[in-house]
């Protein structure tokens, strides 16, 4: 590759205020992206402009100043500000440039290029051009983050004469140089848009390339081989009561041949609310039990841990398989009894919550993990499993977090997709409803469980707090519980025993109750034939939560409602609420929730936050996941090549020595 002083126009003095940027090869100073593209189509309102920030203004001269005599030889222009309904204006001072005054006609139309001064609609010295003349005010407008250390013009051609002679030395591959291309010197926002995503897919495929390299060096080889029988698919299809569904049957295969591999298993099985997701969890437990292991299926709740352990039941006693309920609700005499049963190794397969972390259970040789409703749990939590021998680990989830969505393409996660029986598709209207509309929304309730349908209100909180003085269970019973004075109800959290629990969820299934006004307790693992669902305060709820609760009701097919109550009127509040209303499928859920708050850091704990690709520290999402998919192998390994060799070998070298750290450490 060219040298940088080889470039034309970068001088010795160009050089040290490139230095200063951390800009010392060619292949940096292309990969300095614009921080901003201002679209010179699109003038906006000078009162709404960020002030210090480069925008497109347009404006008619309603009067101007004369220049002074002396000094800097001022003068001002005053506009209205055509982008502004009201009639307001901004006005426009040139220093040290009189020339420019016999240049502005009092009802005329021009187009300033500048920066708003604070606490004003003003600009200084702005690039300017008659609206019904403009050559160059057109485009696309690039801002790099220079310091003061370059010019904006200057350093726009260093990057068009280095990226030329890049491309005459043939270092890049055409498609880096397209990207490249037009990241710098689009012609629509849409095209730098492109651009950027294009050059962060590559660099995403470059660290996969990097870190499937070294975590496939063995480090997840099987180390426990079931010896379960080889036709245990059909042995499982023949207990049920019920035939699978051709995409429940793919996913047995898909978990048989993992179980079968010399690889340990990651794998997620999606799928909305009640698909089926629970008979292949069940199907990877008695793989297990027949292989002469243990599985421990954790839930969030008791409710949902209580109900898989009732509907395992059958299977267990066709099947021969010895299993147990253990959470803290477990009588102790019962807890000690399972306890001992799953230390000897008789209990094969045990349900449970969080206690199943407990150090008192100690398991004979558990392998297998898993893990029902993915975003409940921690990634620390869901490890702790592992740590207690579970190399095996399969995870349910109708709306992966964003996380794996990401690790999904790092291939450390596979993905089995379980789609919804044609008779159970759900038809359920969601809806945003503001503070103002509470009360007429409740209304509504309290009128459709009189005419013989159920409800369930969901509450943030138990107890009264600042903020949430109506809106948690005992807040709302005391302000609202008037409106449901004649609708048999009930209220339902995690603060009552176990037997309270099931009591109330019993009649509630039996149609003695209308209403539960509950926490998100009933988030999971409740199946009811209710056809509304109200959360309260729902801007507070994350959205796997809020899609999992839409999912509680219309469970047999029949017309249902989703009200979200908003308690905040913020943009980014009533954004996340409108993504529920407009997504269908726990995926789309996922691949938005992705979109707005990121996947955190995949080599490490967090599950959210900005993520960020390794060496151009661009965003990564789902767009740029799906752009890095598309490329072919033999592009792949081009461009792979050339971002790991040429681009950027020092920060791919440390992003490398990381995935070793996560690697051993696993």
């Amino acid at each position: 590759m060219i040298a940088l002083s080889d470039v034309k126009g970068v001088g010795a003095a160009t050089l040290r205020k490139l230095e200063e940027l951390g800009v010392t090869t060619p292949a940096q100073l292309v990969l300095f992206l614009p921080s901003k593209y201002v679209d010179l189509h699109s003038p906006v309102r000078a009162e709404d402009a960020e002030c210090g920030q480069f925008n497109i203004f347009e404006g008619i001269v309603v009067g101007k100043t004369t220049p002074g005599k002396r000094g800097t030889r001022s003068f001002t222009v005053r506009l209205l500000d055509c982008r502004d309904a009201k009639g307001g204006g901004f006005k426009v001072t040139f220093f040290n440039q009189p020339y420019y005054h016999s240049s502005f006609k009092e009802g005329e139309r021009y187009l300033f290029l500048g920066k708003t001064q604070e606490g004003e609609a003003a600009l200084v010295n702005p690039v300017f051009e008659p609206a019904d003349k403009v050559r160059n005010l057109d485009g696309v407008f690039t801002v790099y983050p220079l310091r003061g250390a370059v010019g904006q013009s200057t350093f726009k051609k260093l990057v068009r004469e280095t990226l030329s002679a890049l491309k005459a030395d043939g270092s890049l591959p055409c498609e880096v140089c397209e990207a490249l291309e037009l990241a710098h010197f689009p012609h629509r926002v849409e095209d730098a848009e492109k651009g950027i995503s294009r050059l962060a897919a590559y660099d995403t495929m470059t660290a996969v390339a990097i870190y499937k390299r070294i975590a496939g060096r063995g480090d997840k080889r099987r180390k426990v081989f079931y010896n379960f029988p080889k036709d245990i698919i059909l042995r499982f299809v023949s207990s049920l009561t019920l035939t699978p569904t051709p995409s429940q049957m793919r996913t047995f295969e898909e978990i048989y041949a993992d179980l079968s591999s010399n690889t340990a298993m990651s794998r997620i099985v999606s799928g909305d609310v009640g698909s089926g997701k629970t008979l292949t969890a069940f199907f990877a437990a008695v793989c297990a039990a027949s292989g002469d292991s243990q599985c421990a299926v954790m839930a969030p709740t008791e409710i949902l841990a209580a109900q898989h352990a009732s509907k395992f039941a059958p299977l267990a006693d066709k099947l021969g398989i010895d299993y147990a309920l253990l959470t803290a609700s477990t009588p102790r005499s019962q807890a000690q009894s399972t306890l001992a049963g799953i230390a000897s190794g008789r209990i094969k397969v045990v349900f449970g919550t969080q206690s199943l972390l407990s150090e008192r259970v100690k398991f004979s040789s558990l392998s297998l993990a898993v893990i029902d409703e993915q975003h409940k749990f921690g990634v620390n939590e869901r490890a702790e499993l592992q740590n207690k021998g579970a190399e095996d680990v399969l995870t349910l989830t109708a709306t992966p977090i964003p996380r794996s969505l990401a690790l999904t393409f790092y291939d450390d996660i596979a993905v089995s997709r379980v789609e919804k029986r044609a008779d159970a598709l759900s038809h359920i209207s969601t809806k945003v409803v503001s503070s103002a509309k509470l009360a007429d929304m409740l209304g509504f309730i309290a009128s459709e469980c009189k005419a013989g349908k159920q409800a369930f209100i969901v509450c943030p909180c138990i107890r009264d707090s600042e903020g949430f003085e109506t809106l948690s269970v005992n807040g709302f019973e005391k302000e609202y519980g008037g409106i449901f004075a004649d609708v048999p109800h009930a209220t339902l959290h995690g603060r009552l025993s176990g037997e309270e629990k099931e009591r109330i969820m019993s009649e509630f299934s039996a149609g003695k109750l209308s209403l539960l006004v509950a926490t998100s307790v009933v988030e999971v693992g409740v199946d009811t034939k209710a056809s509304i669902m109200c959360v309260l305060a729902a801007d507070r709820f994350g959205l796997a939560s809020l899609h999992q609760l839409r999912g509680r009701v219309g469970r047999d097919g029949s017309e249902a409602y989703c009200f979200l109550h908003a308690s905040s009127t913020g943009e980014r509040a009533l954004a996340r609420l409108k993504a529920v209303v407009e997504c269908a499928s726990g995926e789309e859920v996922a691949e938005r929730d992705f979109e707005m708050r990121g996947a955190g850091d995949i080599l490490g704990t967090v599950q959210s936050g900005s993520t960020l690709t390794p060496a151009l520290g661009l965003p990564l999402t789902p767009a740029v996941l799906h752009s890095a998919r598309e490329e072919g192998e033999e592009e792949r390994a081009r461009i792979t090549a050339c971002f790991e060799g040429v681009f950027a070998p020092e920060i791919y070298r440390e992003f490398a020595e990381k995935v070793v750290r996560v690697t051993l450490d696993s």
